[in-house]
């Protein structure tokens, strides 16, 4: 217990700057209140008849010693003890000058006095003068009493104020001791604190410079914080400027990224949507230096409100490839499986998709209509053979054409020919050149040669026969094309369709003619997406379950004809004049309303999803048509379904060397 008494009234050696700075201005402006003293006492004296004179001279003498102290001694704690020494004599002068009917009242002056050494924080100097108090009232009671008390008081009266100057002291050294600890000592406790924070902030230096992901805070400007993880600059070079904001950071690594992170900022700080669409709107992922990195965006958020967002970028390259040679190898499956029953649609699948895939990834192809409807194009077709990492980096490329009006960047490009090159030479290894072709006949066709033979019929007859082979019969890419229109049913879930192909033993020169069935698919989706309805869509209304589509080709006159029909739910040509309407195309008469369907960009489909919904594929396939002489006509009511019709010169089957062969 006496420890603890003897540690609460004695302070730590050391004395900071604070303190000393502190100390020495409360010194001052003590010694200012000493001095004060001279002037008071003399009118004390003056009023009480106790001679100011004396009053002077005592007073500047105890004055003395504050000044002597203040100008000598180097501790100001030493200055401060004294001050409390001091203090307990002008209190013992004020009681002797003011004799007379309040010199008892004068006595309080002793306790207001002990108060204030409290601003000293130092116990000591309260210990000191409680001494000297104690001291000056004995002495004087027993030598001069009439110094103190203005009445004849026994001992028991100077014991009762001793009494009452212990109580005091022991709260104000209380007082005192606290003011140095929570006051004085503050610098002491910042410094702790600091240190503290200091360790902590080393930590997370450790932890921030070591870390395998990036992180980093932007405010509501989208500026960084200067705290960040080493390996960002490892990743994408250092800052320039400080402060920074992240879009121009990535400006000129990742412009793309920075763009679109520029678009969903805004977004998100004009607080319209909100938060968690808004977050979800920016940018998630973006390549840089030939390598992936994913971001997650963390929010910050103050009394319910955006402060900051918590940015964490990873790098992801190696799981990219991973997905992505795992998506290769499904790709090369699927069209193995194909392969099996449909080898010469798989190479002219290859042979059109080449064609498509150096038409987008030409940097010089600049013009955003052909860009379009080639990429929606590839996509579909790719979509169809099972070839999802074409298609998906197609759907990625439509995107962002849509969104910026601008062709793909040459990362795009870069990106697709890289998936192409490689899904080519896959198939390449595995199934030999392209150009390694078969020529196929049924066994009708197969009979009809041996008949012409057996019966002697001119050579000519046969060999034109012959070289029909080398024709590609439109069966087979009807049968294809309807094979393709069972897939994407189930893909949209509309299950089971039926699907009936009429051909009348036509063929086609299959390189003539392979960028038009490209283009075909086109129509075909918008028949099983846009036309045909769910089974229960189409029970509810009375309609046959499943639904079903035609396919046929044959000869009217001179003209050859391929058509494509179904039995849903027909064209909302209301929702068409709408969508005209917004464009500023006319729509008051039927032949401009179906005009209108082949401009692009116009789609009635609200949603887009990865098989249509972008108004591309009909002006596609319409140009396609106009390049080997055809004309397209739609017809189709509400309700009961939609036919497209294809009409061609009969001479654009054929080659001119074939179309003389064949008379």
């Amino acid at each position: 217990m006496f420890a603890k008494i003897v540690s609460a009234l004695i302070l730590p050696k050391q004395i900071s700057d604070f303190e000393v700075s502190y100390l020495r201005r409360i010194n001052r402006v003590a010694l200012l209140f000493f001095a004060g003293h001279i002037p008071a006492f003399m009118l004390v004296a003056f009023f009480n008849d106790t001679n100011p004179g004396l009053a002077f001279v005592l007073t500047s003498l105890v004055m003395a010693g504050p000044m002597l102290a203040y100008k000598t001694f180097d501790n100001p704690r030493s200055v401060s003890l004294v001050y409390g020494f001091t203090s307990m004599l002008m209190g013992g002068l004020l009681v002797h000058f003011g004799q007379g009917p309040v010199q008892i009242e004068m006595h309080f002056y002793f306790f207001a006095l002990l108060a204030m050494l409290s601003v000293f924080g130092n116990p000591m100097a309260i210990l000191v003068a409680a001494v000297t108090v104690a001291v000056h009232h004995l002495l004087l009671w027993a030598v001069l009493p009439r110094s103190v008390f203005n009445y004849d008081a026994p001992i028991w009266v100077v014991l009762v104020h001793a009494g009452f100057v212990v109580l005091e002291s022991v709260a104000t050294c209380f007082v005192a001791r606290s003011f140095f600890d929570n006051v004085i000592g503050l610098e002491k406790i910042v410094q702790s604190r600091t240190l503290q924070l200091d360790a902590r902030n080393r930590d997370m230096r450790l932890v921030l410079d070591n870390a395998s992901e990036g992180f980093l805070t932007i405010d509501r400007g989208a500026v960084m914080s200067t705290e960040k993880s080493a390996i960002l600059e490892t990743w994408f070079g250092p800052t320039t400027t400080d402060p920074l904001r992240l879009p121009d950071y990535f400006a000129s690594i990742a412009p793309d990224f920075a763009s679109s992170l520029e678009l969903a900022w805004a977004a998100l700080i004009e607080d319209v949507l909100p938060l968690e669409l808004t977050l979800y709107q920016l940018p998630k992922a973006f390549s840089c230096h030939g390598k992936h990195y994913h971001v997650d965006w963390t929010p910050i958020l103050r009394q319910g409100a955006l402060e900051k967002v918590l940015v964490m970028i990873s790098d992801v390259s190696a799981e990219y490839l991973r997905e992505r040679l795992e998506g290769e190898q499904r790709d090369v499956l699927k069209i193995l499986g194909r392969v099996a029953h449909d080898k010469q649609g798989v190479l002219e699948f290859f042979d059109e998709a080449r064609d498509l895939v150096a038409t987008i990834t030409d940097e010089r192809v600049k013009d955003l209509v052909l860009l379009r409807r080639a990429v929606h194009t590839l996509k579909g077709n790719s979509l169809i053979f099972g070839v999802q990492t074409v298609a998906d980096a197609c759907h990625r490329m439509e995107s962002q054409i849509d969104e910026v009006s601008e062709p793909p960047s040459a990362e795009e490009r870069a990106d697709l020919r890289t998936r192409w090159d490689l899904l080519c030479t896959s198939i390449d290894t595995l199934l030999g050149t392209s150009a390694n072709r078969t020529i196929e006949i049924d066994d009708d066709e197969y009979a009809a040669i041996l008949h012409c033979v057996l019966r002697g019929e001119p050579h000519h007859k046969v060999a034109s026969m012959i070289q029909d082979w080398r024709l590609e019969p439109t069966r087979k890419r009807l049968n294809r094309v309807a094979e393709q229109a069972q897939s994407l049913a189930k893909r949209l879930g509309r299950g089971a369709i039926e699907v009936h192909v009429a051909d009348h033993g036509l063929r086609l020169d299959a390189e003539r003619w392979a960028a038009f069935w490209a283009a075909f698919v086109h129509v075909l989706r918008n028949a099983v997406d846009h036309g045909l309805e769910p089974s229960d869509t189409r029970l509810a209304a009375g309609k046959a379950v499943p639904g079903s589509i035609e396919l046929s080709t044959r000869l009217d006159g001179d003209e050859f004809v391929i058509e494509l029909g179904d039995n849903g739910r027909g064209i909302d040509w209301e929702a068409v004049a709408g969508k005209a309407h917004e464009r500023g195309l006319a729509y008051s008469t039927p032949a401009e309303l179906t005009e209108a369907l082949f401009v692009d960009g116009l789609s009635t489909k609200d949603e887009v999803n990865e098989f249509s919904g972008r108004g591309v594929g009909m002006g596609a396939v319409r140009q396609a048509c106009a390049e080997r002489g055809g004309r397209v006509s739609v017809d189709s009511q509400r309700g009961v379904g939609t036919r497209v019709q294809f009409r061609f010169p009969r001479a654009s089957m054929f080659t001119q060397q074939e179309l003389r062969a064949t008379g």
